[in-house]
């Protein structure tokens, strides 16, 4: 059975994206650094009450001001650093139980711009939307829909207001994000798209083949999917076993995967938040017009419980960082022309397949450039695998055309401190063969 990612990506230049919750910019970076040093200070105020209050704040903040806790911990009173201790271990708590299942979205009214709607969709799921459609050199429209969407998942919503825009949805940004783009010209049919939504995961079946062998009594098939996910899942692996597919024609016959017991792990990287599968099956018997059943299940690794980093100075060597059973060692940062190299290893004790998971998931790991004003610097080069040794694995960082100098500039690393299956069912009915 063959399975392997959709590797094409699109290379688009001026993108427009419209921010959303997680896409937080050099202002509200800096905004968030204020506020929490403003309640991290009142953690040291005379009065109970005040320093409650504080608190308080603090875990409702969520699990993002966790990096900017790290220096707080270092100064201030005893009774200080036990609340951020305390605040630590709730946000971290909260991170751990955070939904992993579906957004719920709710549009509704008469006139709303399209804008609007891209916007509303992204600050109740935490998905960053990019239109495309400037880069790809077509007309930026704003048109008036009129929606009626209640707590629908976010797939579906996103769907339905594409479908009213005229746009087209695709995964294939090369950036993590979900674009939307031109859909087809008016008055050209459209086949509908076969989709299913389940959980947090929108599963299309793109197409399906069917291949006679006039020497052989045995023909083949292959049925090609396209799962998305929701980006902010960032998942790690996708396992797909061949002995939980059941497939059955219109004629009640059992259509058998052509390999079976057998499972395959297919690495997943949030560039580009889609995976395409490619299931192959023995032939379907030639008096079978459609599929009457195709069903699917699988195993999506995602990462929980994310623990953030805070390095002061990129100009330091050999600092480390622990939290919990996990440490972080900032090793050396080196500039080789418009490259920075950052070298970094993360140390996780613990064996067994949930850890290889882990291991994987690293690859994927969230690391970026912070000033002291709180404006950040993202990863824009590769990385390269330096060294596995049992439970620590190092990495070497690239970024590119860095304005000024390493002591200008701290690092936030974020890893997750466990993984965790999520379940991947979906049926496809009615399936219409060639």
């Amino acid at each position: 059975m063959k399975r392997n990612l959709g590797l094409a990506a699109m290379i688009l230049a001026g993108l427009l994206s419209f921010s959303g919750p997680h896409a937080f910019g050099q202002g509200s970076d800096a905004a968030l650094k204020d506020r929490v040093n403003q309640l991290v200070s009142k953690l040291d105020a005379e009065k109970t009450e005040a320093r409650d209050a504080a608190q308080k704040t603090l875990i409702e903040l969520g699990p993002r001001v966790l990096p900017l806790l790290t220096e707080a911990e270092k100064s201030g009173s005893a009774d200080r650093k036990a609340r951020i201790a305390k605040i630590r271990d709730a946000l971290q708590l909260a991170d751990e139980k955070t939904n992993l299942g579906f957004s719920k979205v709710t549009l509704k009214g008469k006139g709303i711009r399209l804008s609007e709607a891209l916007k509303g969709l992204q600050s109740q799921s935490g998905n960053i939307i990019t239109d495309l459609r400037e880069g790809l050199g077509t007309d930026v429209t704003n048109p008036a829909l009129e929606l009626d969407i209640a707590d629908k998942p976010f797939f579906e919503a996103l769907d339905i207001v594409a479908e009213k825009a005229g746009l087209a949805v695709n995964f294939f940004t090369a950036d993590g994000t979900i674009g939307v783009m031109a859909g087809a010209m008016a008055g050209t049919p459209a086949e509908k798209p076969l989709v299913v939504y389940t959980g947090p995961f929108r599963v299309q079946l793109k197409q399906i083949g069917v291949l006679r062998d006039f020497a052989s009594p045995v023909g083949t098939a292959n049925a090609q999917f396209e799962v998305a996910w929701e980006p902010r899942l960032r998942p790690m692996l996708l396992a797909l076993k061949a002995d939980k597919i059941d497939v059955t024609t219109d004629t009640g016959k059992k259509v058998v995967p052509a390999v079976t017991e057998e499972t395959d792990d297919v690495v997943l990287r949030h560039e580009n938040p889609v995976a395409e599968l490619n299931l192959n099956l023995a032939a379907p018997d030639r008096a079978a017009k459609e599929l009457a059943s195709l069903k699917v299940k699988a195993d999506v690794t995602l990462p929980a419980g994310l623990r953030s980093f805070s390095f002061k100075s990129l100009a330091e060597n050999e600092v480390t960082q622990k939290q919990g059973d996990i440490s972080v060692t900032l090793e050396s940062s080196a500039v080789e022309e418009q490259i920075w190299k950052v070298n970094i290893s993360v140390n996780y004790p613990a064996s067994g397949p949930a850890f290889e998971s882990y291991r994987q998931g690293l690859f994927d790991n969230r690391i970026y450039l912070r000033k002291a004003d709180g404006s950040r610097f993202e990863h824009n080069g590769g990385l390269n695998n330096t060294g596995n040794d049992g439970g620590k694995l190092s990495f070497e960082y690239l970024f590119v055309d860095v304005p000024g100098k390493l002591s200008d500039y701290g690092l936030v690393y974020e890893t997750p401190s466990k993984v965790i299956p999520l379940p991947l069912e979906f049926e496809f009915k009615k399936v219409p063969l060639p």
